[in-house]
């Protein structure tokens, strides 16, 4: 089968101890049943203390939301004692994702990663594709929808990587890609009256992430802060575009072609272009007239944004259900508010 990923997941490297927000903190790790069983068999002191501080199929975190294994030089003591192959399922792949479609297997590497998020942003977008064995998929779906959409997202793909395309007009471009592809699908509903009072737009937006259940206790009042500085924020840099288009290209590629399974091309798209938008906003929001916010800094805004949105299901299915309803997240408004993020008009595309 065809295992198809970008580029940069070649060069992905977990980064251990220098990682500045471990997976390893603040989130519930379970435990497969193969791992389960090797460490109900694990012998000695360091099995004992693997079957205390396992409960319910999940390690049982510090007072803190540290894995009970994460040490204090930020290695996981179960890999220094057994090995990387003791590891469980979730702890060897993160941040990997994949995606099975008959004899196309698809993956990459997740945003929510700061060390993935830099190697994201820092090389532009292309695919690789290598032969490995086969691998059941994931479920039935239509062949031909497949062949539509694949075609859908290479466009899609092709259009947020065009540098000679500014990037407001690229964004709209991937969103009527995606109207045409849902009306193959089906009718998209009528918006439910369109917002296009900018102000008012920009609003909507941070209301609808603020709605969304926190992963870090920080989030929250920073996105408030940004609502509040956003008006007066400097104007998109230029410096920001080269990000914000490979930010795009990760979003697109990761989430469109889950659409033969569901047929919500266009909510996939429009998660997409609003993803960018916002993560746009808040790159203004830390910089300064004289000084954008530089890469280092765009990498952990981009994996904060990620961390919250991507790696909470409930998250995710509020924001696809707004693409459906929220009158925000329909193309009008969405070409309104890209328009005004980017200083372009981006009608007649």
């Amino acid at each position: 089968m065809i295992y198809r990923t970008p580029g940069y997941c070649r060069d992905f490297r977990c980064i251990a101890g220098d990682c500045r927000d471990s997976c390893c903190k603040g989130w519930e790790i379970d435990i497969d049943d193969e791992a389960a069983a090797r460490y109900a068999a694990a012998a000695g002191e360091f099995g004992e203390r693997l079957r205390r501080n396992i409960e319910n199929g999940s390690f049982v975190l510090t007072e803190d939301e540290r894995c009970p294994f994460l040490n204090d030089g930020g290695l996981c003591d179960i890999y220094i004692n057994l090995g990387r192959e003791s590891l469980c399922h979730i702890c060897s792949e993160h941040p990997r994702y994949y995606e099975w479609f008959g004899s196309v297997k698809e993956g990459g590497t997740g945003l929510c990663c700061e060390a993935s998020a830099k190697l994201i942003l820092s090389q532009p977008f292309t695919l690789c594709e290598v032969e490995v064995s086969d691998e059941e998929a994931a479920g039935e779906y239509d062949g031909e929808l497949f062949s539509l959409l694949l075609e859908a997202r290479t466009a899609m793909l092709d259009a947020v990587n065009a540098e000679e395309l500014p990037i407001g007009r690229a964004l709209a471009q991937v969103l009527d890609i995606a109207e045409e592809a849902q009306q193959y699908i089906d009718i998209p509903d009528a918006p439910h009256g369109a917002c296009t009072d900018i102000s008012e737009a920009e609003k909507e937006i941070f209301r609808c992430f603020s709605e969304l259940e926190p992963i870090d206790r920080e989030w929250l009042p920073y996105i408030k802060s940004c609502e509040e500085k956003l008006p007066s924020a400097p104007l998109h840099s230029e410096e920001h575009t080269p990000y914000l288009r490979r930010i795009a290209a990760y979003f697109i590629f990761r989430y469109v072609m889950k659409s033969v399974y569901d047929g919500n091309v266009l909510g996939y798209a429009a998660f997409a272009a609003v993803s960018t938008v916002f993560i746009s906003w808040l790159y203004r929001c830390g910089s300064t007239e004289e000084k954008p916010c530089g890469f280092e800094e765009c990498a952990v805004i981009a994996k904060n944004y990620s961390k919250e949105t991507e790696y909470c299901e409930e998250n995710m299915e509020k924001l696809l259900r707004l693409s459906e309803t929220g009158t925000v997240f329909d193309i009008s408004t969405l070409k309104l508010l890209i328009a005004d993020s980017f200083g372009e008009n981006v009608d007649n595309i």
